[in-house]
Formats: C-alpha cells, structure tokens, sequence
C-alpha cells in the first residue's frame, strides 16, 4: 500500500532500526517499522526519516510486533519528497517546527485503513503542518523569520481544523458583537470571548489588554505565505491560544516539551 505524510516522530530500535510516525495526506497519523532507518552502515547511508520530511513509501502489513510492542506493518520502499534545509540550522526556528509536529501528534487521530472519509474530515491537518514548515524554511532562507507570527498563523489553521476555533465575533456569554472590542478576553471553561460587560460576572481572572481576539481574528483570514502582513504578535497571545488548546483537548501544558524551547 503507497501512503505519503510528513514525519512527525522517530524512534530509535536496536542498532539501525526506528520506529517513524507519519501525518498522512488525509491528516491521520501512522506508525511504521523501518528496518536500516537510522542509516549509516557499510554503505554510509544517509538518514532520511527525520522530523518534518515528506517521504512517498510503500506500507507492508506485519502480523508480528517489534521492540517497541506494537504491531506494525515495515517500509519497503520509500522516496525522500521534502525537506527543510533551514530549519534545523536556527534554534528558533527548529524549536518552532518541534512544537507543531507535536502538538499534531498529540492531537490527530490514528489512520484507520481505508477509512473514504479520512481525507474530508481530517485532510486539513496535513496542510496546516505542511505550510507551517515549508514558509518556516522560506522564512529562514529570506532571513527575516519572526517566529510570533509563524506561530499564530499555526495556532489559529490548527484550531480551526480541530473545529475548536472560538467565535471572535460575539461574545460567549450574552451574544453581542465584539467587532469593537479588540482585547476581549478568551475565557477558556467557555471556549470562546467575553464582552466587557459579561466580564464584572467572571470570577476567573483573565488578562484585559492582550489584543488576541483582533489578531486571531486577522490571522485565520491571512494565507501562510502572507505572513508579513500580520503585526508584530505578542508572545502572551501565542502562549494564551496554546492554553486554549491544552484545555480543549485535556493535554497538560507541562508535557508539550517543545513549548519550553520557546517560552
């Protein structure tokens, strides 16, 4: 079976072997077996199973588990479509692209066969990532990365194919319009943005001058490549729009080990 996706995780088997976990074009995740991935050998093989490659392979069904103990099907054959020649040369910029491949491997569902409606409901999540890094490398070979915007743009496609993207328009709690309200602040319990208002109701104590619900507003209507035309992003909203996620999909911001490259 021929499958394409980027990968997202490697895991070092014995000697030479690893374990590679793909995002699929149709946004599923995969495991596989790659006997000889880690490269090198007699032959100096290079390693192509790295993080944030696009690789086309061939899938062979195994009934038997490895070291890891799982059950996985083997690559047979593979061929090497992208990678990044940038990015792990700047420490922002491969913390940056660590923290979306596992923020997508925490998230994405498990591939399941020949599941037709995969791709429809799911395909979103393999673009999201794949243009998060490909204008990431651009960036860093142009050498005017600001990896706050990068990073927004991300947050704001990853949500909104999650289906988890707050309502920037009203307000969560009474409905009215928040089109004036740039620093409505996003209430987490809620999934969505407060008027100033409904806000004298809320015992939690949220931040009032961070403009997240203006930028995420801009942002999921603006093409990766467009990036430069977003504002300077402030960390506090990235970080904000991170602990939406964390709440929305009961991950602990503490085991996202990329995010403390960043912040």
């Amino acid at each position: 079976m021929a499958l394409e996706g980027i990968v997202i995780q490697i895991i070092p088997q014995k000697e030479r072997d690893l374990i590679a976990r793909f995002l699929l074009r149709e946004g599923t995740t995969i495991s596989v077996y790659v006997f000889g991935g880690m490269g090198g050998g007699k032959n100096s093989k290079p390693r192509v199973f790295e993080p944030g490659n696009l690789l086309k392979f061939e899938l062979r069904r195994s009934q038997s588990g490895h070291a890891s103990g799982e059950t996985l099907g083997s690559v047979s054959e593979h061929t090497l479509m992208w990678q990044a020649k940038n990015i792990r040369h700047d420490a922002k910029g491969f913390a940056l692209a660590c923290l979306y491949m596992e923020m997508i491997l925490k998230t994405a569902l498990p591939h399941q066969g020949e599941d037709i409606n995969a791709q429809s409901e799911h395909g979103g999540l393999f673009n999201v990532l794949s243009n998060g890094l490909f204008y990431l490398d651009q960036s860093l070979e142009k050498k005017n990365l600001i990896w706050e915007n990068h990073l927004l743009l991300f947050l704001s496609k990853f949500l909104l194919h999650l289906g988890v993207l707050p309502d920037e328009s009203e307000c969560v709690y009474c409905g009215s319009s928040l089109e004036l309200e740039a620093c409505a602040p996003l209430i987490l319990e809620q999934g969505g943005f407060t008027c100033e208002n409904c806000l004298s109701q809320i015992e939690e104590s949220v931040e009032t001058n961070l403009p997240l619900r203006a930028l995420l507003s801009q942002a999921v209507r603006t093409k990766f490549q467009e990036w430069e035309k977003l504002p300077q992003t402030p960390q506090t909203v990235n970080v904000r729009l991170i602990q939406f996620w964390c709440y929305q999909f009961q991950v602990r911001l503490p085991e996202v080990m990329s995010y403390k490259l960043l912040f």
